[in-house]
């Protein structure tokens, strides 16, 4: 089934992931090395009705988090699928969840039931709000998660309305943290032979992206406002409209500022009381912002940004995706790949950024089509002839 020489190698998880969260977390573990076997109902991760757009009939959407695994369609409702589900579990590692709690006891896949099995099983629950407690049976999405956090409230202009953030910053760093916590049980388990149930709750790991925040405000009582492309306590760190095109400068130092008051023509400001700190930066910020803005506005992005980088100032063009995606350093670190796809030819989709001098990842093996290795997981794993196999199918327990 998987024969990459990854960090994982010989590791198997079954990936009984949706959407994202889930799904994120089995993709690394393949790009990692171990063998990924994504199990679905005969319907199919929601993601694979999220069109437009496709590619070569399979939605876009599923692409991102559901390479490097092999597919297997399931009916867990039926007592023989269940059962088939049970014999993939004795002879596996892991296992990736993120129904609504409950839903696993119902059908008698949750921890206890599989631990039984299987003592040695990593088990991962990822839920919105914990497997216990007055939240834990709302359903959750990342832009749910991103309200209920306060991530929201902290996120827009000063004077406009809560904005969630672009990306699923909510499902995706929940898949980095399972990521973690199933490396982690792994190593445990060596110790002490071992399985373990891990409780990963989206509402948590959402609140750790705002840790410095959270800190502040659990300190002095203070809760945090929104402060649009500024920030709180560093100034200036701002997004300044150029003479074309808008530019982020960043000065995270007093000496930083010298240099960029210097690089704008405008050394006086390094002197003047009301800047010559950042304490004093961020007390009189709006008119410093002016300030600073008013000298941008005489030259084009581009210049500023050779003699801002010049004078070792950080900065940063706002790109496009167009411009992310063609850009030289994407492209030579291998953040895009061109994987063989059995319907659409070839497929682009994001690298790995983990890089590895002695073990690199994998990221050779296109998204599975539905129930693609069904058969093929049936046969070569859990030794099933093929009159048997045919008649799962006739009877409607795999697909």
């Amino acid at each position: 089934m998987n024969n990459s020489t990854g960090i994982l190698q010989g590791v198997r998880v079954l990936d009984l992931g949706r959407i994202i969260a889930g799904p994120f977390c089995g993709q690394i573990l393949g790009d990692l090395g171990a063998e990924v076997i994504k199990v679905e109902h005969p319907d199919g991760d929601d993601t694979r009705h999220w069109k437009p757009p496709t590619v070569g009939g399979e939605a876009a959407y599923f692409f991102a988090m559901n390479r490097n695994k092999s597919s297997i369609c399931l009916d867990l409702s039926k007592p023989e699928g269940l059962q088939i589900l049970k014999d993939l579990v004795a002879q596996s590692d892991v296992l990736i969840e993120n129904f609504r709690p409950g839903v696993t006891k119902r059908l008698g896949i949750d921890y206890a039931a599989l631990s039984a099995v299987n003592p040695k099983l990593v088990y991962c629950s990822i839920s919105g709000f914990g497997q216990e407690g007055p939240m834990a049976g709302r359903a959750a999405y990342d832009y749910v998660i991103q309200a209920m956090s306060g991530l929201m409230s902290v996120t827009g202009e000063p004077e406009g309305t809560p904005i969630r953030c672009g990306g699923a910053v909510a499902d995706y760093p929940t898949g980095l943290w399972a990521t973690i916590s199933i490396l982690a049980a792994l190593m445990a388990r060596q110790q002490t032979d071992k399985g373990q149930h891990i409780d990963l709750s989206m509402h948590d790991c959402t609140l750790l992206l705002m840790s410095q925040l959270a800190t502040q405000f659990l300190a002095s009582g203070e809760p945090p406002v929104r402060v649009g492309n500024g920030h709180g306590s560093v100034v200036p760190f701002y997004v300044y409209d150029t003479a074309d095109q808008p530019l982020m400068v960043l000065c995270g130092n007093d000496a930083m500022f010298i240099r960029m008051a210097e690089a704008i023509g405008r050394p006086d400001m390094a002197s003047d009381s009301r800047y010559e700190t950042n304490a004093a930066r961020v007390e009189n910020q709006t008119a410093l912002h002016k300030e600073i803005g008013a000298a941008l506005a005489k030259e084009k992005r581009d210049a500023w940004i050779d003699k801002l980088g010049e004078a070792n100032v950080p900065i940063a063009p706002i790109r496009s995706f167009p411009e992310v995606f063609a850009a030289q350093e994407v492209l030579d670190r291998d953040m895009v790949l061109d994987i063989p796809h059995p319907t659409a030819g070839t497929i682009k989709a994001l690298g790995s950024p983990l890089k590895f001098s002695d073990t690199p990842v994998v990221t050779s093996t296109a998204p599975p089509l539905l129930g693609q290795h069904t058969e093929e997981i049936l046969s070569e794993i859990l030794d099933l002839e093929s009159n048997a196999i045919a008649r799962l199918k006739s009877a409607g327990i795999i697909a």
